[in-house]
């Protein structure tokens, strides 16, 4: 055994002391900052995409406006939450110090209204007593849509196919836009008798950009609700009134049957250990495939290099596999666990908000941690023997890649159905991928915080742990018997190295 961890302790070193591997602890958290940051300029450095409506009824235009502008409002709100939750500690956000409209809370259209009535100025005098010292002041977020006057040759326009005829060449960018001097991003075009009959012509939305729905999706409402309120009219109903009846938001509380009295209601921590496991998940698949992909290529390398014969003068094939595998699973361990530990820092130094205090209690408080680092594991012994075995058989990546091709095909096969397992954990699609043992570590924690029935997991777990036993008595065979062969295999080679004895 001695020796293996001799062997697991180089591999460690090649690759913890490498000037890669710190260049990419350095280089990762600065990347996503970066990222974050140059995401978060180009938005509010994004200039207002244009648009012109074209009503030939004059009813329904205010009401895409004020449609347009209501979501805008809504979303300076929102930005306020969030600029509130990361500049003022959670101790004071919880003693509720911070008076109404200006403390984080539900978004609805009365508290909107509040908050505009009172003004930005008020709002930055309600926390300054209670903004940290280096927090900037805020900024809300610029208007998505602007409405431009139509030029004067569409705005004379006949009807709705005159129009569009004429603001072709605006909305390709072949005419300039007065007031703009750009090509137009959208018009939107209402037919005379636009209404809720059987046979009324529909309204148009023009646009080149078939991507971003946004602003169609803010028409859209726009004129329902119109066509609703002249609807409602009809019936006798004032539009005052029905401005209040439309004001009214339902309170709405998420409860868990599973616990007791005063604890069943959910909490911010509550969602993020409900969200957690599949954030882990998809990171168990990242370090797993990216610490196979060292262990193949540092094999193949090995190989090629007849490295393995010096090594294999003084340990046995057992011993240089077994060596590799913890090697390189200590590799794949390190990295998370430097994320984790500077999570635990920035939390304990306040840097990360009270969202990564919750997320820290939601790992640390649970049996998330157990479960990851136990499926990981599992996970590594399937995938790396499988990756062992044909480093073992290759002398290069394009030898590999005739195994490689196959394998991974495999491997990502359930990735399309893990949102499926995420929305219904208990459902038979995640029943299915738990019950398949190369499946098995995936399926299990994106279920974890779902109670899944207590049987399937440990019958899967078993049948996983069994199913690694014999890959990892088979594909050790293979490493044994090919790892010296100065010719790589082939898929009709895989019988003999198989079943043959060993070296």
């Amino acid at each position: 055994m001695r020796s293996a961890l001799l062997i697991a302790w180089r591999e460690y070193k090649q690759y913890i002391f490498s000037r890669g591997f710190l260049i990419f602890l350095i280089m990762f958290p600065l990347s996503v900052t970066f990222v974050g940051a140059t995401v978060g300029y180009l938005e509010n450095a994004k200039p207002a995409r244009d648009y012109v409506i074209f009503d030939k009824t004059g009813a329904y235009a205010d009401a895409i406006e004020d449609e347009i502008n209501w979501r805008h409002r809504r979303s300076v709100l929102a930005a306020w939450d969030a600029y509130v939750s990361g500049v003022v500690d959670q101790s004071v956000l919880d003693a509720e110090k911070i008076p109404a409209p200006f403390a984080p809370a539900a978004t609805s259209r009365a508290r909107i209204r509040a908050f505009e009535n009172a003004g930005l100025d008020a709002a930055e005098a309600a926390i300054a007593p209670f903004r940290k010292a280096d927090a900037p002041l805020f900024t809300p977020p610029r208007a998505r849509f602007h409405r431009l006057d139509l030029p004067p040759d569409v705005a004379s326009a006949a009807d709705v196919a005159q129009a569009a005829d004429l603001l072709r060449p605006y909305l390709l960018g072949q005419k300039p836009t007065p007031g703009a001097g750009k090509a137009l991003f959208a018009a939107i075009l209402i037919p005379e008798g636009f209404s809720t009959e059987k046979d009324a012509p529909a309204a148009q939305f023009w646009s080149r950009n078939l991507t971003d729905r946004a602003l169609a999706s803010a028409v859209s409402s726009a004129l329902n609700s119109a066509l609703r309120r002249e609807k409602i009219e009809k019936l006798g109903v004032s539009a005052d009134a029905l401005d209040e009846i439309s004001g009214i938001e339902a309170p709405l509380t998420d409860y868990r049957p599973d616990r007791a009295d005063g604890e069943a209601e959910l909490s911010v921590k509550d969602r993020i250990e409900t969200t957690l496991p599949a954030a882990m998940t998809y990171m168990l698949l990242v370090v797993i495939f990216g610490v196979g992909n060292l262990l193949l290529t540092n094999t193949i390398e090995e190989r090629s290099n007849k490295i393995v014969e010096v090594l294999l003068s003084s340990v046995t094939a057992d011993q240089l596999m077994i060596g590799k595998l913890i090697g390189i699973a200590a590799v794949g361990l390190t990295m998370p666990t430097i994320f984790i530990v500077s999570g635990v820092v920035a939390a304990l130094g306040g840097g990360g908000g009270a969202w990564a205090g919750d997320a820290l209690s939601a790992l640390f408080g649970s049996h998330l941690l157990f479960v990851y680092l136990f499926y990981f594991v599992c996970a590594y012994v399937i995938y790396a023997m499988i990756f062992l075995a044909i480093g073992a058989m290759s002398n290069s990546l394009q030898d590999a890649q005739s195994f490689m091709g196959p394998l991974m095909l495999v491997v990502f096969l359930p990735l399309p159905f893990m949102l499926m397992v995420y929305q219904n954990p208990n459902g038979v699609i995640a029943q299915i991928l738990t019950w398949i043992p190369i499946y098995t570590p995936y399926a299990v924690m994106m279920r974890a915080a779902s109670d899944p029935p207590l049987w399937q997991i440990v019958c899967a777990t078993a049948l996983m742990i069994a199913f690694a036993i014999v890959l990892v008595r088979a594909m050790g065979r293979i490493f044994r018997n090919a790892i010296l062969d100065a010719q790589p295999a082939r898929a009709k080679d895989l019988p003999r190295l198989l079943f043959s004895g060993k070296r």
